[in-house]
């Protein structure tokens, strides 16, 4: 399926979000977004923990700061006095949202620009990034504008508490990306490696049981062949085939023959039959 415009200037962005970037998204804006959220100001404490949360439970998120958003979906850079400090937006946060929801705060500021509507200005963008190993992001104590013990989603261009069919939309996003393999890695590809491992460990190894000796004939002849000056050879030593201890205790094929089983029971729960 081929991307949007817009797609495209928000996964460049937040790829790298450079002050150069930022200037291009908003020369080519799209107006108020689900992905993204213009405030005039920064909000209270309340409002923030949820547009947060919000975006942590709906694949990410993007909030500009000293953008005016007008009645017609336009807006106004007009950007922002001076910039708040990190450590009291993370002040502001932190008894609301989980540690767990990760976000990053970038300060844009333009003193001279190709772009005249942000020259001279200075913006904060706050990023809330796509964790969906993490989820559900849950408000962790209630203020104004929040309630405690909430799943909150961005539905359209709005914060709103999450519905059963949200709910399960969450968890079913935690699922599969806890069980999507990260490497990539076809089936075939996992085995061969497995067997490759297996092949690295002897299965069988030598142990000495007798070591070489020589016979009473041959220490005469040891003796007489120390007296002529001449080498003498002994017997060769005697090894048996041992278990190797340091082999796996569960065979390639006994692991092949376990996860057969441990498939066949998967799929009889998801067809409901045990």
């Amino acid at each position: 399926m081929k991307k949007h415009f817009k797609d495209i200037f928000y996964e460049d962005f937040l790829e790298s979000p450079t002050k150069d970037k930022f200037r291009e998204l908003l020369k080519n804006n799209f107006g108020e977004l689900d992905e993204f959220d213009f405030k005039e100001t920064w909000i209270n404490k309340g409002k923030l923990a949820k547009l947060v949360l919000a975006m942590g439970n709906s694949r990410g998120g993007v909030v500009i700061f000293g953008i005016k958003q007008k009645d017609d979906g336009t807006f106004e850079p007009r950007g922002l006095e001076k910039f708040k400090d990190d450590a009291d937006i993370n002040n502001d946060l932190a008894r609301y949202v989980s540690p767990n929801l990760h976000y990053e705060i970038f300060n844009f500021e333009y003193k001279g620009s190709e772009y005249q509507a942000v020259e001279n200005k200075k913006f904060q963008v706050l990023i809330v990034n796509d964790t969906p190993d993490r989820l559900p992001f849950i408000s962790l104590n209630q203020t104004e504008g929040l309630e405690e013990d909430t799943v909150y989603v961005r539905r359209g261009t709005k914060s709103e508490k999450a519905t059963s069919e949200d709910i399960t939309r969450i968890i079913d996003d935690k699922i599969k990306t806890i069980y999507k393999d990260g490497s990539d890695l076809e089936l075939n590809e996992h085995l061969s490696q497995l067997k490759q491992l297996y092949n690295e460990l002897p299965q069988k190894i030598k142990v000495l049981i007798r070591k070489g000796e020589p016979t009473e004939f041959k220490k005469t002849m040891l003796n007489f062949a120390q007296k002529i000056g001449k080498i003498y050879m002994e017997s060769e030593d005697e090894y048996e085939e041992k278990s190797n201890p340091n082999y796996p205790e569960e065979s390639y094929e006994a692991f092949i023959l376990r996860m057969i089983k441990q498939k066949k029971l998967k799929i009889e729960k998801v067809l409901d039959l045990k």
